[in-house]
């Protein structure tokens, strides 16, 4: 939980596009503000299953591999944050973009999600022994086969997804996608475990 802000601003350089698009421009700084208040009211259910890489004390990595048994949040914590801090717009608005991201776990699935990595470090193997970690957690949890999503445009991703064995079962499209995001096509990719 100490590194909730460190895990932050690396998701804001990492992921600045859907940072901009689901909170607004110029937003992005009262959006880290209240997911960082959103992880500090569900406390450390927030945070299962992420793993980061860290090198001098410095956070440089991350992922987050779930599963159908971890659940989600119904608390309501994220909602009240979101309201506190981006208004009733804001948070409605937020929410909803964000929902457009969000995906049904499968029984026999470990999702991946928050694959990221600080600009200087990235081609270095960092993503790489992230996702080797998740996956040992997925087997260890008995599960099947990896699923992620990643945007169709995001190529260099889509490339190293491959190379790990994850393959495109299938592509999503959403317009509602397309016109927050700026990106309507994700794939989404598996890798089967047994």
């Amino acid at each position: 939980m100490d590194d909730i802000h460190a895990i932050l601003a690396l998701h804001r350089e990492a992921f600045a596009d859907k940072f901009g698009s689901a909170f607004g421009p110029g937003g992005a700084e009262r959006g880290v503000a209240a997911l960082a208040s959103a992880w500090q009211r569900q406390g450390a259910s927030a945070l299962r299953g992420m793993f980061v890489a860290e090198y001098q004390q410095q956070i440089i990595g991350t992922t987050t591999v779930r599963t159908w048994e971890m659940g989600g949040d119904d608390s309501g914590a994220a909602e009240l944050a979101f309201h506190e801090e981006l208004g009733l717009f804001g948070a409605a608005r937020s929410l909803f973009a964000l929902s457009l991201l969000d995906h049904r776990i499968q029984r026999g699935e470990g999702f991946v999600t928050d694959v990221a990595v600080l600009a200087p470090y990235r081609r270095g193997g960092v993503a790489r022994a992230l996702l080797a970690r998740a996956e040992q957690e997925a087997r260890l949890r008995g599960k099947r086969f990896l699923g992620l999503y990643v945007a169709a445009r995001n190529d260099a991703a889509r490339r190293l997804y491959g190379s790990l064995g994850f393959a495109t079962v299938r592509v999503r499209r959403s317009l509602l996608a397309w016109l927050i995001f700026g990106q309507g096509n994700w794939h989404y990719m598996r890798k089967d475990l047994l």
